[in-house]
């Protein structure tokens, strides 16, 4: 693994440490997989995000995927301090949405935008990328991260981090 990576993400990924500007990261538009995906990266600002990389009939990209949904469902139902999402590569948009289909996944999917898949090194799948709440890039693997790492990083990342609700409780 080298740190070529990173470095061109960078400065997509990181919003200057002096001022209060918004990550260009959120300025980012998505084109949906499914309903659940957002028109923009903008939705996710100001809560930490776990992004994978995955590809069409990728055995290793299904084990993460399973991994990602076991540890977000671990959450309580009003106090989600992470999010997901998935940005499919390597085929045509309906042939993304068929295989992407295949994960019956409620995690956001969307195409892998050309202004990232540009700038990555290496297009092996699966990847994850674990974003800050501020957008900022905290760590990235490129294969199967394992759940000791992934929780590492995810509790670290998510000690501070408000709730983003996603239910409501009526009374």
């Amino acid at each position: 693994m080298t740190f070529k990576q990173p470095l061109l993400w960078l400065p997509l990924l990181v919003a200057s440490f002096f001022t209060h500007a918004a990550s260009p990261f959120y300025q980012l538009e998505l084109t949906a997989l499914n309903k659940y995906a957002p028109k923009t990266m903008a939705y996710y600002q100001g809560q930490v995000l776990a992004l994978m990389l995955v590809q069409p009939n990728c055995g290793w990209c299904k084990k993460q995927h399973k991994l990602l949904e076991s540890l977000f469902n671990a959450q309580p139902i009003e106090c989600r301090r992470f999010s997901v999402m998935m940005m499919a590569t390597g085929a045509e948009k309906r042939q993304l949405e068929r295989a992407m289909a295949r994960y019956q996944t409620k995690f956001a999917t969307v195409t892998l935008p050309n202004s990232l898949a540009n700038s990555l090194e290496s297009k092996s799948t699966p990847q994850v990328f674990l974003l800050d709440s501020n957008g900022n890039l905290a760590t990235y693997h490129i294969g199967f991260m394992p759940e000791a790492a992934l929780l590492a990083h995810l509790q670290t990342l998510t000690a501070d981090a408000g709730c983003r609700i996603s239910a409501t409780k009526i009374s």
